[in-house]
């Protein structure tokens, strides 16, 4: 019989399953199934092309899916039958390929992979790895298979950061995002991963086309003049515990992780030194040795008053709840608030680094021990293989000066 609509709500159910096998000869083999129950089943029957084997293939059960629509698939299956496949196969073996697809990893766990593997190698941006991860990243693109993420997926992470001015923060996750698909294509490959990370069946990298938002990041240039030092260094405008960091970074010229991570177990107030342990500088991956940082009266008092301001028994400048140290974005807030409130030119905790560099060679210390009382890793040959002078002297008689010269200055007075 032609099968209609009529026809399928007509037939009752029997005791048994039967067939009602359609007559239209468009598709062959194509039927509808009624169980005892009476549920309707759409089918196509078929001689496999690849074992001689009468097989049938579900198409829906019917009233969700229409006769035109039974009709349609039947037709898709015929196709693959008269093309040389077995659709029961082919069926098999896309519910095998689904269930691999769910066992294969997210975007999420690609993500928290590459911030594990930026963690064995010492690197502090796994932090930020994971902060973004949380933050830039919608929820839902964490939870989908990571090969699944397209050029387009990556877009809809970028363009909202871009859009709201962020386009360097917009391009630093495109970077940890292509690294990360990076490292999930060659996870299996590397001896660190092979066999403990999960499989993410990456065929590609499809952070590889998106273009940056800006064609190179503006190197910093900032440092503050003789008058921008005084009026920092004076201001109320600020916290104590960020004015203090602030001053601590400038008055040492140390990098403002290594202030604001800092240790209380670090200082020797009678020797007047600040050893900064190897593993906490950013030279850590070329060297292990600690930095020696000489101190004077000046950074002794800056102590004091740090100590009397947070008062906590191990850290200088302990995050609120005192569990772990103040966060980088959390010094940069405070920063460019006091920016706002006094209107100076805007500049970052990092300009002060670059400041006390530039000023120090003002008052006539040479390039050689700025890099060393900064910290800067000594590449050279003659540094690397062969020099184990500590140049702590040196250090000292430098630093001296540039106290001497800076106290100096901060009364308005000629280094």
């Amino acid at each position: 019989m032609t099968l209609t609509d009529k026809a399928i709500k007509d037939a009752k159910p029997k005791e048994t399953v039967y067939r009602v096998r359609d007559s239209n000869v468009v598709c062959r083999g194509f039927g509808v199934t009624i169980a005892p129950k009476g549920t309707k089943t759409f089918f196509l029957s078929y001689t496999s092309p690849e074992d001689g084997k009468r097989k049938q293939v579900a198409l829906g059960s019917y009233p969700k899916v229409s006769l035109k629509e039974g009709r349609l698939k039947a037709a898709e299956m015929r196709a693959l039958v008269d093309a040389g496949k077995d659709p029961a196969v082919e069926k098999k073996h896309g519910i095998e390929k689904r269930m691999a697809d769910r066992e294969l990893g997210t975007l999420g766990g690609l993500m928290a992979l590459y911030a594990e593997d930026l963690e064995v190698d010492g690197k502090r941006t796994a932090k930020e790895v994971r902060r973004i991860t949380g933050r830039d990243i919608p929820a839902a693109l964490l939870a989908r298979p990571a090969h699944l993420i397209t050029r387009d997926d990556v877009l809809d992470i970028l363009t909202p950061i871009a859009q709201r001015g962020a386009l360097i923060h917009s391009d630093n996750v495109r970077a940890f995002l292509r690294a990360a698909f990076e490292l999930g294509l060659n996870a299996p490959a590397m001896t660190r991963w092979r066999g403990k990370a999960m499989n993410f069946g990456i065929a590609f990298n499809p952070v590889i086309t998106v273009r940056k938002s800006v064609s190179r990041k503006p190197r910093g240039q900032r440092n503050l003049s003789p008058e921008e030092i005084r009026t920092l260094w004076q201001t109320d405008l600020l916290t104590r515990p960020m004015h203090l960091a602030l001053l601590f970074i400038l008055a040492t010229g140390q990098r403002v992780e290594e202030v604001l991570e800092a240790n209380w177990s670090e200082f020797d107030l009678d020797q007047k030194l600040w050893i900064i342990p190897g593993e906490r500088r950013k030279t850590r991956n070329k060297t292990s040795e600690p930095h020696v940082v000489p101190m004077c009266y000046l950074h002794v008092g800056l102590l004091k008053a740090i100590r009397a301001e947070t008062g906590h028994k191990t850290l200088l400048f302990p995050a609120n709840g005192g569990q772990g140290p103040r966060r980088y974005d959390s010094l940069g807030h405070a920063v460019r608030r006091f920016i706002d409130a006094s209107g100076m030119v805007s500049f970052s905790s990092r300009d002060l680094r670059r400041t006390f560099k530039t000023v120090a060679g003002s008052f006539g210390l040479t390039l050689e021990i700025r890099n060393r009382l900064q910290g800067h890793g000594m590449t050279d040959v003659g540094s690397v293989y062969y020099d184990r002078h500590s140049y702590l002297s040196e250090k000292r008689a430098a630093m001296l000066i540039w106290t001497r010269s800076l106290r100096r200055l901060l009364k308005g007075k000629k280094p």
